[in-house]
């Protein structure tokens, strides 16, 4: 009997590839939410277990009848403007679910909401974004709800990928907007350290979890912590840049270069400057028993170019 499967999110970077992971497999009947589906890289008719929803997640609710009967639910679309995609639509689906039915959630959260040793973070409320401010609030949420125990939240630290059949994410698509002006950017850095994790990685990740079960439901995506300083001299040597010095760019300097250009900074985008080290205790596709060949720049470079 196949199992049905809703997903949102399919337009973007993470959903193309975590489609592509899972679209071979016979068992699944997939419900996929899409505001555009002229967007899409594949063409949904190839696939007959394939059914376009064509919709906004603001009216989720419109469509709680394919949710009961949803065996699987991942969840990877994001309202970068505002609260109500992150928090209200987003409780909205989760209560449309059927408790009975559902055997498995994979909601997708931020790293950036999470202090280094993966607890919560007050600051991510108090200081955060909309975006940011929406996502820790479901997170609490989350433990409110009676399909709680059925729900895997996956906290991506920063997503690269894409292609010629992928969309490009949207840290990828600013690295190839200022691979122009890498000749002057070379000569700066920043005192912080992070994650960065490959969109198919995180495919191959979610795919996994959706088989087997696991002694977690919190997980931190990632690879091994990289220095600005490193992340930037790898990609300068991929585009051919040679990195003689590297100048540190204290917070001042920003906030002098906000005022005179007139924009203002964020409370949030000061908090981070001022934190600087993002790691955390990750898992990638190794911590599985996968493999994966794009664990750094040069090689996601490469792929997101060929």
């Amino acid at each position: 009997m196949k199992q049905n499967i809703f997903i949102t999110g399919a337009g973007g970077c993470v959903g193309h590839y975590i489609f592509e992971a899972l679209a071979g497999d016979p068992e699944l009947q997939f419900s996929l939410l899409v505001r555009n589906p002229q967007k899409l890289r594949f063409d949904p008719e190839s696939f007959p277990n394939v059914k376009i929803v064509e919709d906004d997640l603001k009216n989720i609710k419109d469509h709680s009848a394919i949710l009961k009967e949803a065996d699987y639910v991942i969840h990877a679309a994001a309202d970068w403007g505002g609260n109500e995609g992150n928090y209200d639509f987003t409780l909205s689906l989760l209560k449309c679910l059927d408790p009975e039915r559902l055997k498995k959630v994979v909601y997708f959260s931020t790293a950036s909401i999470l202090d280094p040793e993966g607890k919560a973070l007050p600051e991510a409320e108090k200081f955060g974004t909309h975006y940011i401010r929406s996502k820790y609030r479901i997170y609490q949420k989350l433990k409110e709800l009676p399909i709680h125990s059925k729900v895997v939240t996956l906290f991506p630290t920063w997503i690269l990928g894409g292609d010629k059949t992928h969309p490009y994410s949207h840290a990828t698509q600013g690295i190839l907007d200022m691979r122009n002006w890498l000749w002057m950017i070379r000569f700066f850095s920043v005192d912080a350290s992070f994650h960065f994790i490959h969109a198919r990685d995180i495919a191959q990740i979610v795919q996994y979890l959706l088989k087997n079960q696991t002694d977690k439901q919190d997980y931190i995506l990632g690879n091994s912590p990289v220095t600005a300083s490193q992340f930037l001299k790898e990609a300068c040597s991929f585009f051919g840049q040679k990195v003689y010095l590297q100048l540190p760019i204290p917070l001042p300097f920003v906030k002098a270069l906000a005022f005179i250009t007139g924009r203002k900074l964020h409370p949030w985008d000061l908090y981070c400057f001022e934190r600087r080290n993002f790691v955390y205790q990750t898992v990638n596709p190794k911590s599985f028993g996968l493999r994966s060949d794009l664990d750094n720049i040069g090689a996601i470079l490469k792929d997101a170019l060929a």
